[in-house]
């Protein structure tokens, strides 16, 4: 009966993703107004762009884009994203989350909100509530990696994949203008520790790809090691990958990355391993 139901969802979401690669689905986080602080002074009201793929596996990502919580980098770490995911059967959702400007819970809110909606349309959009991971780029690695770490287990990502991600807000790890950006500049340091997500990790965290280089002159590799660390210590499953060179932004997007190849094979692998899970 299970697979008649996903195979039917499938099936729907065929009809529902015509075109969508180019015209996703826009959904407001919040349609019933209850958004009072719009991100960065009101350029742009929270959201989420959905991006179905034409034969649908039943996995979906929820994608985070980096941007240092003062934008979003949409196109390279997120349209890009949400393209070669659906070249692959999986669907993607955008996240248009809010920047803090030093209101640390806005863009968790968001993101959190964003998995109640997609789970709330997993039939429609043919997607396996049971497998809804999360991807976050830079500061939209630290958004996910905190959704694995803090979210309860009814809106918790099933998996995670952290690329370049900003993990500590601690110095010397820390990213100075994420964190001054979602802290403020002078945080209390129960306040930096609290956001630093690989403090957070625990045995219920969900199994997470890293990925980094070592030439990253924006976040130090540190970040990764130091929540691929965690997760070993915790008993997660967990894999690292810290290429020797390519520095920081690289996404998906026209900028060149030696190794892209090879991060794609290691990403297409870890995905399917989470789909037979």
């Amino acid at each position: 009966m299970k697979s008649f139901v996903y195979a039917f969802s499938a099936l729907m979401a065929v009809f529902f993703s015509a075109g969508i690669a180019a015209h996703p689905i826009v959904l407001p986080l919040y349609p019933d107004g209850s958004v009072h602080e719009i991100a960065d002074g009101g350029t742009w009201e929270p959201e989420v762009h959905v991006y179905l793929p034409e034969t649908s596996g039943g996995l979906a990502v929820v994608v985070c884009p980096g941007g240092g919580y003062k934008g979003l980098s949409f196109g390279s770490e997120g349209q890009s994203v949400a393209k070669w995911l659906n070249e692959r059967g999986i669907a993607a959702i955008v996240v248009r989350y809010r920047m803090p400007r030093e209101r640390a819970d806005v863009p968790c809110r968001d993101v959190a909100e964003a998995f109640r909606i997609t789970r709330s349309h997993a039939a429609e959009w043919g997607i396996d509530p049971d497998r809804v991971g999360i991807m976050g780029f830079s500061a939209g690695g630290h958004l996910a990696s905190m959704a694995l770490t803090t979210f309860k287990s009814d809106i918790r990502p099933d998996f995670g994949i952290l690329v370049y991600p900003v993990i500590s807000m601690i110095p010397p790890e820390a990213h100075g203008g994420s964190k001054a950006n979602l802290l403020g500049h002078s945080p209390e340091e129960k306040t930096m520790k609290a956001y630093s997500s690989h403090l957070r990790v625990t045995a219920q965290t969900p199994p997470t790809l890293l990925v980094h280089c070592s030439d990253d002159p924006a976040v130090t590799p540190a970040n990764s090691v130091l929540f691929y660390e965690a997760l070993v210590h915790a008993g997660v499953r967990a894999e690292l990958h810290i290429f020797p060179e390519g520095g920081h932004g690289w996404g998906f997007g026209a900028i060149s990355f030696r190794y892209r190849d090879e991060f794609e094979s290691i990403l297409t692998r870890w995905l399917s391993e989470q789909n037979e899970r």
